[in-house]
C-alpha cells in the first residue's frame, strides 16, 4: 500500500468542520434514544492508514461491538463505528439491557444507524453530494477480524481513512469510540473538491 496522502491545515479543518456538525446531530439523535442529556465530544480527526486507525481504536485481540455501514452515492465509502467492550456496556446500561443479549445488540446497532446517519448527513449537507447509507451490520468480535472485514468489504479502497475519535458523555458517564470512514478510491480528493478546495 502506497503512503498516506497528505493534506494541508485548511483541508484538515474542513474535513474537522464536518465532523463537528456530525457529532451535534448525533447528540441530540442519542439524547431521543436514551431520554437524558447528551454531549459529543468534538472528535479529534485524523488522515490515517487503515492499520493505523485499528492501533488507535486498540489491540487486535481487543473484542468490541462493530457497526459497519456501506454508502453509495457520489462518494462510495464504507463507515466502522467501533465501540469497546466497556463502552458497549455502559450505553445499553443507559437503555436497560446487557450488550451481550439480543436486545443489547439491537440497541448498538441502532446507535450505530444514528451516529453514522448523522455523519453522512453533515457531509451531504455541506457538501451537496448525493450520499447514502445502507442499512448496517453488527458484529462483536476481535478488533483485528473487525478489520479484516472491513478490507474485504472495501474495495478499490483509498491508502488513507479518515479517523474520528470521540467520547459521549450522558449525565456524567463517559464512554469513547473509534468512527472510521473508508473512502473508496478518489472519495477524500472529491469531498475536498465539492468543498471548494480542489
Amino acid at each position: 500500500m502506497s503512503a498516506v496522502p497528505r493534506y494541508n491545515a485548511l483541508e484538515l479543518s474542513a474535513v474537522q468542520e464536518i465532523a463537528n456538525i456530525g457529532a451535534g446531530s448525533a447528540a441530540t439523535a442519542l439524547s431521543l434514544l436514551v431520554g437524558r442529556p447528551v454531549d459529543i465530544g468534538v472528535p479529534a480527526v485524523e488522515l490515517v492508514s487503515l492499520a493505523v486507525a485499528s492501533e488507535r481504536i486498540g489491540p487486535a485481540e481487543a473484542r468490541v461491538a462493530a457497526v459497519l455501514t456501506p454508502v453509495k452515492g457520489d462518494v462510495p465509502a464504507s463507515l466502522l463505528l467501533a465501540f469497546p467492550d466497556d463502552a458497549a456496556a455502559v450505553l445499553c446500561g443507559l437503555l436497560g439491557t446487557t450488550a451481550d443479549s439480543d436486545m443489547g445488540r439491537s440497541c448498538l446497532q441502532e446507535i450505530g444507524n444514528i451516529l453514522t446517519g448523522s455523519y453522512t448527513t453533515a457531509i451531504a449537507g455541506m457538501t451537496g453530494l448525493a450520499i447514502e447509507p445502507e442499512p448496517p451490520l453488527l458484529a462483536v468480535d476481535m478488533l483485528g477480524s473487525v478489520m479484516d472485514a472491513v478490507l474485504s468489504l472495501a474495495v478499490e479502497a483509498a491508502d488513507s481513512v479518515l479517523f474520528l475519535q470521540t467520547a459521549i458523555r450522558i449525565e456524567g458517564v463517559e464512554c469513547s469510540f473509534g468512527f472510521l470512514f473508508v473512502p473508496s478510491e478518489n472519495a477524500i480528493p472529491a469531498l475536498l473538491a465539492a468543498l471548494g478546495l480542489a
